[in-house]
């Protein structure tokens, strides 16, 4: 399949840096949001723009990532979706790159496979710095020869990319790594503000961590792991849907523990604590990444 066109449904924190270097990789974009302001930046940078997912059919590529299931079905299948914008006789590729549950997939999947196109997952990480940069980690899930046919627009997007095998099990792979990722993210702030509080700095205690049992992605590069919290703190407005997105994941996870019979305690404390402290983790996030 020759790829000329490439819609993004959500052009958000993270659409929208992706959005960007979809379209710098030569690309044409259409770009679907309820922001005017956002639509209006990216037709002054050449993109079409149209807050219908139905004017997305047409595209060869159609990026989906909105922020919850509900979202996700209104954009594709709803009164206004994708579905009703395909033309005949084209397949083209819907890319789930939302974090959802593999039964929302899955309840799409007969709809959209009717209305003439294939879909995929795949759902992204590496947060806002690596979306800027295009190095983000994207896992695939859904038939190999759709996931052929769309990896120029992954790559133009990512770095790292992983095949995980039938539809939905990319999605498997991501909530599991949120789990993991957001545990880490509030644990490790904490740990910062132990060590400093004690004369010891986190350019110190980083090098000493990522060779220690207690490595992770922000024990790495101390300068990156600051950068990734200034990143995340930047303003009131990132900080908000940072913190949406993060309740929503884990929730994500805990539907999934449920309908596995699955008793995850822990998982259950972190969610209740994100939803009842976590907007507190600002100012704590600014002065580590130097915002203020």
């Amino acid at each position: 399949m020759e790829i000329r066109t490439v819609a993004f449904i959500g052009v958000g924190s993270m659409g929208a840096p992706m959005a960007r270097r979809v379209m710098q990789a030569g690309f044409e974009l259409i770009v679907c949001d309820r922001n005017p302001a956002v639509l209006a930046s990216f037709e002054a940078q050449g993109a079409r723009a149209t807050m219908s997912a139905r004017d997305c059919g047409t595209a060869d590529v159609i990026v989906v990532l909105v922020g919850n299931d509900a979202q996700i079905n209104d954009v594709t299948i709803g009164a206004d979706g994708v579905m009703h914008g395909i033309v005949e006789g084209r397949a083209p590729v819907v890319c789930v790159m939302s974090t959802t549950l593999p039964d929302t997939l899955q309840g799409i999947a007969p709809q959209l496979s009717a209305a003439g196109a294939r879909l995929i997952d795949a759902p992204i990480s590496g947060g806002i710095v690596k979306a800027e940069e295009g190095t983000l980690t994207i896992m695939l899930g859904g038939d190999s020869a759709d996931i052929d046919s769309v990896m120029p627009v992954m790559r133009a997007m990512g770095q790292n990319l992983f095949r995980c095998g039938e539809l939905g099990s990319a999605e498997v792979v991501k909530v599991v790594n949120n789990m993991l990722c957001i545990a880490t993210m509030f644990l490790t702030a904490e740990a910062i503000d132990l060590a400093e509080r004690h004369g010891v700095k986190f350019e110190q205690i980083a090098p000493i961590v990522n060779v220690s049992t207690g490595r992770n992605f922000l024990t790495a590069d101390a300068e990156e792991g600051r950068r990734q919290y200034g990143a995340w703190a930047r303003s009131e407005e990132a900080f908000g849907a940072l913190m949406k997105v993060v309740s929503k994941d884990l929730h994500l996870a805990r539907e999934m523990a449920a309908s596995g019979k699955l008793d995850l305690g822990l998982l259950d404390e972190v969610s209740r604590y994100v939803d009842a402290h976590g907007s507190l983790a600002m100012d704590q996030w600014m002065r580590h990444g130097g915002v203020r």
